[in-house]
């Protein structure tokens, strides 16, 4: 079978597996069984002919928390790769050759969630695992599980076969470091299959996924600190004092020693790869889990010190050439800054505001339009904390407009396309139809009903591409008169990977 052909059939076999919203409405419906999900991923593990042994020679670096979690894998990734294949102080004689990265969800492509890199040279964007390795791995998975054999329900879920993919391509093609994502929490998530991780680090946490995880930030914070392992080393960032409690606690009972990280004194006086001041502590805590790892590797010259130290040239380096699409990005086109970011979170959704507020004070005379959708979440009170923050952060009236243009669409990309393609198909989340535009309609009379928006122009459209489209025709009626020009697109992670698509990927130079 060719390459392609295999890829293809590897998709299709995905896209038959019960999706992450399926199984959440299950669990809300039915009642989970929560306390065998990791025993059963050990045992899908197995039946791929991988034990726990086999699993902790990927010196796993494990990583969950609310939001900042994709960015801090992100920094991590970057910083090892300065040490790929140099002359570090070894103990032994062999060096960290390969990478590995566990991310979800992802703009484009299922491929995005699994990366391997060999060098520091290496593009981001030319991590991502080719079209071949993930069709032959997944098909390998699918066959070693018996697939055809289960039934629906007996099958592992989307995510979970992504996650057990991700472990076989990393254990195949011999990587020695890798970086791994929590999914949705972290005791249960299908990554704690991880048995003795390298290091755990849990970044900001907030309310997220209240009908799986609880509706306190005291249960949000036990499922997030399920990654503690005992003799592991274990990170977190400064948070509020009832999330402090409750990690400790959780610490405690797991005999781990949790390590509360600051921004560390060099990051204000440098350039870091990812936007937004927020970035500033998920790279302070990206430094000091790279640290402790590269050091249980044998890289005896990186400081115990290091976060009152003077940061290494490849940290400097490493943490500049950090890259993670999508969040916090401005791309440049024909004069035009698109400022996209997947926020879909209140926390996050309200650090997207204020760097959006950034952006407006920079020049306070542009020209503004925003695009968002937000179809699984509370999409009203993000879209009300959003405009909230921006106001706040701008110095602003609540009844300010921030925005001349709002457009509320759907994640679909392109007008042609009335369906979702196959890769796309496992972007939907809700598993609601979208063909109604109930919640677009739902968020325009919203927006409408706030202070000082009653006259605002709203357009409700079906896709993306629509709703680009009619962002740059305004903009090319004012372009003349020489007026900056913002557009931000924010809600929903798939918007931007579909928001990527249309807009291409290629980029004007800032001058």
């Amino acid at each position: 079978m060719a390459p392609r052909d295999t890829y293809s059939e590897a998709i299709s076999k995905l896209n038959s597996l019960e999706s992450n919203s399926q199984v959440r409405q299950r669990f809300i419906k039915d009642g989970a069984n929560f306390e065998g999900l990791i025993p059963q991923m050990r045992e899908w593990c197995r039946e791929c002919g991988y034990n726990m042994t086999d699993i902790d020679r990927l010196n796993a670096i494990h990583i969950s928390g609310s939001k900042g979690k994709g960015s801090t894998s992100a920094f991590i990734f970057s910083i090892l790769s300065q040490y790929l294949n140099l002359n570090g102080k070894r103990q032994e004689d062999e060096q960290m050759t390969k990478l590995g990265l566990y991310t979800s969800p992802h703009l484009h492509t299922i491929r995005e969630r699994i990366r391997l890199r060999t060098t520091a040279e290496e593009l981001f964007s030319s991590t991502v695992i080719s079209e071949e390795l993930f069709g032959r791995y997944y098909l390998q998975v699918w066959e070693s599980l018996q697939m055809e054999k289960k039934s629906r329900l007996e099958r592992p879920s989307f995510f979970k076969f992504v996650t057990l993919t991700a472990l076989h391509t990393f254990l195949q093609e011999g990587v020695d470091t890798a970086i791994v994502e929590v999914g949705v929490g972290g005791e249960y998530d299908s990554t704690n299959v991880l048995h003795r991780p390298s290091v755990c680090a849990i970044t900001s946490l907030g309310l997220d996924h209240t009908d799986v995880l609880g509706k306190t930030i005291e249960e949000i914070a036990w499922h997030k600190s399920g990654i503690l392992k005992e003799g592991c080393p274990a990170y977190t960032v400064e948070q509020s004092p009832d999330i402090m409690v409750a990690l400790r606690r959780r610490a405690a009972e797991r005999n781990v020693c949790l390590q509360v990280i600051s921004r560390h004194p060099d990051i204000d006086i440098m350039p870091l790869g990812l936007a937004g001041d927020f970035q500033k502590i998920n790279a302070s805590l990206a430094i000091a889990v790279a640290a402790d790892h590269l050091r249980q590797m044998g890289y005896l010259d990186v400081p115990h010190d290091i976060m009152d130290a003077p940061l290494p040239e490849k940290f400097r380096r490493g943490l500049s050439d950090a890259s993670w699409p999508g969040r916090c990005e401005t791309r440049w086109k024909n004069g035009v800054a698109w400022c996209l970011d997947g926020a879909h979170t209140v926390e996050s959704i309200q650090l997207v505001g204020a760097w959006f507020a950034s952006k407006i004070q920079q020049d306070s005379l542009a020209e503004r339009i925003l695009i968002f959708n937000q179809q699984t979440r509370d999409a009203v009170k993000l879209l009300h904390d959003l405009r909230q923050a921006i106001c706040t952060s701008t110095g602003s009236q609540s009844n300010w407009k921030p925005f001349s243009h709002i457009f509320f669409c759907t994640n679909i990309a392109w007008s042609k396309d009335k369906t979702f393609g196959s890769e796309q198909m496992s972007m939907m989340d809700s598993g609601k139809p979208v063909g109604d535009l109930q919640i677009q309609h739902r968020l325009a009379e919203f927006w409408k009903s706030m202070p000082g928006e009653r006259d605002s122009e709203v357009t409700v459209v079906r896709t993306v591409e629509e709703a680009i489209n009619s962002t740059r025709r305004l903009f090319s009626e004012t372009r003349n008169k020489g007026t900056p020009q913002l557009s931000l697109i924010t809600g929903s992670l798939h918007l931007v990977g579909s928001a990527s698509e249309v807009l291409g990927s290629s980029n004007e130079p800032l001058v």
